[in-house]
């Protein structure tokens, strides 16, 4: 399938601007080539597991964190300890090993921008609400046994990835928009589009056309505001639904306004993704085991864990309470 975006006829004035911009820019995020290299070979039926292994120990950080997930419980655990990367694949499987390639190539890419940019964005509050988001997909995808649980838990992590583009280009438009509240991400989205005549998803769609990631997760960056816009094709509806669902639970821990957030969490959740009282327990439960593993995947601290916990509990009251109004 060949995704048409949003972004490709010329609109308006303003948003041809800010795309041509985007197009021209010589510093954009770049996929490594070890990323594109592996997810590739995953691709290729041809590919047998000791080839991957050998691709991917040319890299021995990312080796290192692939065997730290090959031998963690979050990934089922092993009742051996995983000592090889040719063991990992054959345990994990190519489309989970594919996945964490990218997600760490990612988490590198994050880290080099944060390091070396000045930023109309909050670096630290993006890669928290990525990684949240992720773990968040991959615990609504688990607990719903859906097919593709670990493209679920990517295109989650890169849903976002549009907004270190627009940061790119438009640093300083994007800090003018901190006079808004950015810390209410379905907002931020609106606010773009009025401001800036596109929306960071539109341009992570783009993006990830760029680097020639699979379609699915094109559109799953594409429609992760606008899920109820998404018709074709249908094979697609549980990953866009659940890529959407996921970064609206992961502000339950990034905005401030933690009632709300929860509100939003509870409201979003009634579509055509939805979520009983029964079904968030669980679901919260798998996020909250998830975060620590994620969190040392990535060398990344996501906060206070007492914080934490505590919104989880709160959350955790008002999502299975059968009358919201006790919390309004």
């Amino acid at each position: 399938m060949q995704l048409i975006l949003p972004l490709d006829p010329v609109q308006d004035e303003e948003r041809s601007t800010i795309f041509a911009r985007i197009k021209s820019c010589k510093s954009l995020p770049i996929l490594s080539p070890l990323a594109s290299t592996i997810l590739k070979m995953c691709q290729n039926e041809e590919t047998n597991a000791s080839e991957l292994a050998t691709i991917i120990s040319q890299d021995p950080g990312m080796a290192a964190q692939i065997l730290f997930m090959a031998n963690s419980g979050y990934y089922g655990g092993s009742r051996h300890k995983v000592t090889s990367i040719g063991q990992a694949v054959t345990l994990l499987g190519f489309s989970t090993i594919a996945n964490l390639a990218l997600s760490f190539c990612f988490y590198r890419l994050i880290k080099d921008m944060k390091e070396v940019s000045t930023s109309g964005i909050d670096h630290v509050k993006f890669w928290r609400r990525s990684i949240l988001a992720s773990v968040a997909a991959r615990a609504i995808g688990t607990h719903f046994t859906f097919p593709d649980v670990e493209l679920m838990f990517l295109g989650a992590l890169l849903q976002d990835i549009g907004l270190l583009a627009l940061n790119e280009v438009a640093s300083k438009e994007m800090a003018s928009l901190q006079g808004y509240n950015q810390d209410d991400h379905g907002n931020l989205h609106q606010y773009e589009l009025e401001h800036l005549g596109v929306a960071h998803s539109q341009v992570g769609a783009w993006l990830a056309q760029h680097w020639q990631l699979p379609e699915e997760f094109q559109v799953a960056i594409l429609y992760s505001h606008t899920p109820e816009l998404f018709e074709t094709p249908l094979d697609f509806q549980a990953l866009v639904d659940t890529v959407a669902l996921s970064g609206i639970i992961a502000d339950m821990w990034i905005n401030p306004d933690t009632e709300a957030a929860i509100a939003s969490a509870r409201n979003n959740s009634q579509g055509r993704l939805t979520l009983q009282l029964k079904d968030w327990e669980p679901i919260l439960e798998h996020i909250m085991t998830g975060i620590p593993k994620i969190a040392s995947f990535f060398h990344s601290r996501i906060g206070n864990f007492e914080d934490i916990a505590h919104i989880h509990h709160v959350a955790l009251q008002q999502l299975k309470c059968t009358d919201p109004q006790l919390f309004s």
